[in-house]
């Protein structure tokens, strides 16, 4: 075994070392008595401590944006605006993927909305009592028929409190199916939207956060009925856009 070894470290050229950043030396510690190539690192090679730069004076360190306690009002308020949206959907029934390209736009809604009062009125709601109203629109694209006209729609959403943290979501059009809807919402902890919806052949589970202040994250799975299979699950990657659409 120490033959081998003196073999191997004696047949080293320093043209073998080209890459190593190490320098040659020799060993008296082999046995036999020979001497053999070693590696020590040079002197240039041997890395030194890095400095540490101390400045007087005031510094202030600023906290990254966090979610984190948002409020359902804060929630919606975040979300008035434009919004440049890509989904991407796995339809896991029929073993298909689509990738839908839309613009959303987010807007608040008067109390004397028409219909915001007849949302209301379906469910025997007070508008007064709602917390947030807003006004959702979209229009976008799908990569399964790119021939096919804009995918469009509109929706009022009525924000109903039971508490800080949970409530009910009003309406006018689904998510799932395009009739008036209702479903459970409750606020996480980390600033996370989850919203319960059961329609009359299918249930869904949306999951909406913000990344940053212009960054929404959307993740759904459109369940049956009894919630025993998933038939289809997406995600969207929403984007605030702040391009000025007058021009």
């Amino acid at each position: 075994m120490a033959k081998a070894l003196l073999l191997l470290t004696l047949t080293l050229t320093p043209s073998s070392l080209a890459f190593t950043g190490l320098s040659l030396r020799t060993s008296p510690f082999v046995p036999g008595g020979q001497r053999a190539v070693a590696f020590q690192p040079s002197r240039a090679q041997v890395p030194r401590p890095a400095a540490t730069v101390r400045m007087s004076g005031d510094t202030t360190t600023e906290k990254a944006w966090t979610a984190r306690g948002m409020t359902v009002e804060d929630f919606y308020t975040n979300s008035i605006g434009s919004w440049r949206s890509l989904r991407s959907s796995h339809n896991i029934a029929f073993a298909q993927l689509e990738e839908v390209n839309s613009e959303i736009d987010i807007t608040t809604v008067d109390q004397d909305d028409e219909e915001l009062i007849q949302i209301c009125k379906t469910y025997d709601v007070d508008p007064k009592t709602a917390c947030s109203c807003i006004r959702m629109a979209w229009e976008g694209t799908s990569d399964w028929d790119e021939e096919a006209p804009p995918i469009t729609g509109s929706t009022v959403l009525v924000v109903v409190k039971d508490s800080d943290t949970k409530g009910r979501l009003l309406r006018s059009v689904g998510y799932t199916e395009e009739i008036p809807a209702v479903g459970d919402w409750e606020m996480q902890p980390d600033g996370t939207f989850v919203l319960h919806t059961l329609y009359d052949r299918a249930a869904a589970e949306e999951r909406i956060w913000f990344g940053t202040p212009d960054l929404r994250m959307r993740c759904s799975i459109i369940k049956t009925q009894g919630g025993k299979g998933v038939l289809t699950a997406s995600l969207s990657t929403e984007v605030r856009d702040k391009r000025d659409k007058k021009k």
